[in-house]
């Protein structure tokens, strides 16, 4: 086959993208059968068992990357005025606490709002909205999580931001803090409607009952990994990877189902289609699904410490899945610059008006960090950030995450442009791709400096 035929190729890519789709079956089984998929759950267990078995049957090199965490599961909870039981959820990896107290009101938790209450604070319990204070500079809500508990806060209720009852797991830290789940204090989170009632108590100094009974334990979980293998001696490779897990009690739909699919279905197409016209990529390709990343990224920070912290060929460039339901695909996001140029020109050649852009900071918020904090060049797809979001997208780890969140033709579509992407760069000698000179001094540095901003979304 003459690779210089390009568009034959992205008709077939396209078509078996969209004719030949196993979404629905994947969806069915990830979401349906098997339902939430909480890292070292038997559930998540099964979840990686299915994309073993999917990759070997497209004919990948399969392996297990095997590690252990410290998990954590919440037993019983309930939050209550007098006898009237309100919503909560604990935040991941909430300690047990009994508590009953006064509660105190401290609006968005700014340093202004805490410092007014600092001295009937003690043995108290917070209540604090999650959102940021009109017109103000936003504050990471860790940061006034600390303040809180530096003025001997003895637990803290967070308002959820969405309506209708609804709340999400959150995690109590930063995730570029070296510990990301550790709680000095016991944080819960309440729905914006139950707010008005404990705001009521405040105002009124009625007691509040919290109870928080959760079990922290070590268990094994993998990662999946499948690989088409290069031509390349040196072991020259790229990624595409998206975490198979959930956080607890969410089937996981959009977070994320549409991920785990985008990573197995574009290895189902290009090996598939790497066989049909007998053609071997320069660069190996590895299809990786993570575990553990609604737990602190604990997955990815493994992959990438364990595969790449002394002199191993580090990958040429790592694509991240997650939640790709959000919104249409509009290009690609890097943490740093200078692959942009070079990449730029690669997606041009698809004509899908999709650009090319870097973060002013290196996001946090899924599994492209942990490659970005070992100095190698990982992205994420940028989907819904500034605009174009799908309304649908705010059922966000919760239960209501469920399978018809997924928005099926548009997965399609992502499926076949990171397909017709990943072709053209692993045919690409590495003599092509710019240099990655960047120093780990400096990176530690810049991470220090980041630390606890608030990553730009709008």
């Amino acid at each position: 086959m003459d690779l210089l035929n390009i568009k034959e190729l992205d008709r077939w890519i396209v078509g078996d993208s969209w004719i030949n789709s196993e979404i629905h079956d994947h969806l069915n089984k990830l979401c349906d059968e098997i339902g939430p998929r909480w890292a070292t759950s038997k559930e998540e267990r099964y979840a990686g068992n299915y994309l073993h078995e999917k990759f070997q049957e497209y004919g990948l090199d399969v392996e297990r990357d095997n590690f252990e965490i410290e998990s954590w599961i919440p037993r019983n909870f309930t939050l209550k005025i007098n006898e009237s039981s309100l919503d909560i959820k604990p935040f991941n990896r909430c300690p047990s606490i009994n508590i009953k107290s006064k509660i105190i009101d401290v609006g968005f938790g700014t340093e202004r709002e805490i410092n007014f209450h600092s001295k009937n604070l003690t043995g108290k319990i917070a209540l604090m909205d999650h959102g940021f204070e009109p017109f103000s500079k936003p504050i990471h809500y860790s940061l006034r999580i600390k303040m809180l508990v530096s003025k001997g806060i003895k637990a803290i209720i967070i308002i959820d931001k969405k309506i209708g009852r609804r709340m999400e797991y959150h995690s109590v830290s930063d995730f570029r803090d070296s510990n990301p789940q550790k709680h000095s204090v016991p944080v819960v989170t309440t729905s914006r409607e139950h707010s008005v009632l404990l705001k009521k108590a405040a105002n009124n100094e009625s007691l509040v009952s919290l109870s928080v009974e959760s079990e922290i334990y070590n268990a094994s979980t993998s990662n999946i990994i499948g690989k088409i293998k290069g031509k390349n001696n040196q072991g020259e490779h790229l990624i595409l990877c998206g975490h198979h897990d959930t956080v607890y009690g969410s089937p996981g739909g959009n977070d994320n189902a549409s991920g785990t699919i985008g990573v197995i279905e574009t290895a189902r197409v290009l090996s598939k289609m790497f066989n049909f016209f007998d053609i071997k990529p320069n660069l190996s390709i590895y299809f990786l699904t993570l575990s553990a990343e609604e737990q602190g990224l604990q997955g990815s920070h493994h992959f990438a410490k364990t595969k790449y912290n002394k002199n191993q060929i580090k990958p040429r460039l790592v694509i991240n899945l997650d939640e790709l339901s959000t919104g249409p695909l509009k290009g690609l996001v890097l943490g740093f610059p200078h692959l942009r140029d070079f990449l730029q020109n690669k997606i041009d050649e698809l004509n899908e008006n999709l650009k090319v852009h870097v973060m002013s900071q290196l996001d946090p918020t899924s599994d492209h960090y942990p490659f970005l904090a070992q100095g190698i060049d990982a992205s994420h797809l940028w989907r819904w950030r500034f605009d174009k979001r799908h309304a649908s997208s705010e059922f966000h780890h919760e239960s209501a995450d469920t399978s018809d969140k997924v928005n099926i033709p548009e997965l399609k579509n992502y499926i076949a442009n990171l397909s017709r992407i990943l072709f053209r760069l692993s045919i690409t000698e590495t003599e092509s791709w710019p240099s990655n000179n960047i120093s780990i001094e400096k990176l530690r540095e810049r991470i220090k400096q980041e630390k606890d901003s608030v990553i730009r979304v709008f």
